[in-house]
């Protein structure tokens, strides 16, 4: 494979940002150099534009009119054609509630595509979104087919392809669920608490059974109470627990996310778009999973009773909002990007000489120049 050198660049490391060059090669950052004499290297002149780490999306349903539950492993390299254009470099390809027959074969697309070499960012395993979650806080999900949590199902969705499922959300609750969490954390899987009406104290059960992750934190989850303080006071207060976010600043309010990183600190919180098909489209109505949506004001509602459904977020914009929310650069990088390379152990999600070459060329205002995945320029603008 081919190197590819970037010069003359704002380079954001974790504490502090200098002005070098940048050589990839092999699919791997191989030389940092700080200084402004390195344009004998050859290579791009970028301009003084900030280069920071590829963003790492861990809960995507769709973009660009197609979803992972289209069961096709086209929707699949559209999704990731579409979001490496907002500077994504990893994502998991996440499901939705459905029957087990048809999760097997999304699944099984997903697992064909899993680190492959595709057009735009890299799939790198699967986030399962259900089945076993609180119809009470159902939120987008097809109450049809929610149900209790057992192994042996499980054991079915993870035989699909060893390694696949990454991430799992599930509502902790019932029987089975224990021993299911259990089991998951076992397989190296990461569990996650959501869509869920469970107690503080059943949260901190499940916690102590293995859930390390909170799915959309605040939506899809029994809120806060000074008496109760529910499954999202259980996620502020568990230091071992990483909490998503959706800031696209329809799902949560500014402040709550500000709330949320106080609680967590910015080494536990993770930008995720949670987007469904209709992101990069006009307005108008769209499908997630079997559920009628109406696209309008860069919202997804249901058209049956009107719950967000999902997203049209983009992971550059995520990123931008937390500049302006107040948090620095440095941030926001790791609540993009860091964050979620650390949990689910990619070789990935900072700028370090023999880390994986995913990175993303921003301009002053942060929209993207330019996406480079595993070494190759994937996206230019």
């Amino acid at each position: 494979m081919s190197g590819l050198i970037l010069t003359n660049a704002k380079i954001v490391l974790p504490d502090r940002i200098i002005n070098g060059a940048i050589v990839l090669r092999d699919g791997k950052i191989k030389k940092i150099y700080e200084g402004t004499m390195f344009g004998e290297l050859g290579g791009i002149d970028v301009e003084g534009r900030y280069i920071v780490p590829g963003f790492i999306d861990v809960h995507i349903h769709g973009a660009g009119g197609a979803d992972a539950m289209d069961n096709s492993e086209e929707a699949l390299r559209t999704i990731s054609k579409f979001i490496v254009k907002h500077g994504t470099t990893n994502f998991l390809a996440t499901t939705l509630t459905s029957d087990k027959e048809t999760l097997k074969e999304v699944l099984e697309k997903i697992g064909k595509l899993q680190n492959e070499r595709i057009e735009g960012a890299n799939i790198f395993g699967a986030h399962m979104e259900g089945p076993y979650f609180d119809v009470q806080y159902k939120g987008a999900q097809n109450d049809k087919y929610i149900k209790p949590a057992g192994i042996q199902e499980i054991e079915e969705y993870l035989n699909v392809k060893p390694g696949l499922v990454k991430l799992f959300s599930m509502a902790a609750k019932g029987e089975g669920a224990l021993e299911s969490i259990k089991y998951l954390k076992e397989n190296n899987v990461v569990v996650s608490v959501g869509h869920s009406g469970i107690s503080f104290e059943e949260v901190q059960e499940a916690v102590k059974a293995g859930i390390s992750h909170a799915t959309h934190t605040y939506n899809g989850m029994k809120g806060f109470t000074h008496r109760e303080p529910g499954v999202v006071g259980a996620v502020m207060v568990n230091d071992n627990v990483n909490a998503e976010i959706i800031f696209d600043k329809i799902h949560v309010h500014p402040e709550a996310v500000r709330l949320l990183i106080k609680a967590k600190g910015v080494d536990r919180v993770l930008c995720i778009t949670d987007a469904m098909c209709a992101t990069g489209l006009p307005d108008g109505n769209y499908k997630l999973g079997e559920l009628d949506v109406y696209v309008g004001d860069g919202q997804a509602r249901l058209v049956s009773n009107n719950s967000l459904a999902g997203s049209v977020l983009t992971m550059d914009k995520a990123f931008k909002h937390m500049i302006e929310l107040g948090y620095s650069i440095f941030d926001a990088v790791k609540m993009t990007s860091t964050n979620a390379a650390k949990e689910f152990g990619l070789n990935a999600g900072v700028l370090q000489e023999g880390k994986d070459a995913d990175i993303v060329l921003l301009n002053p205002d942060y929209s993207v120049e330019m996406t480079v995945v595993k070494g190759e320029i994937k996206f230019q603008a």
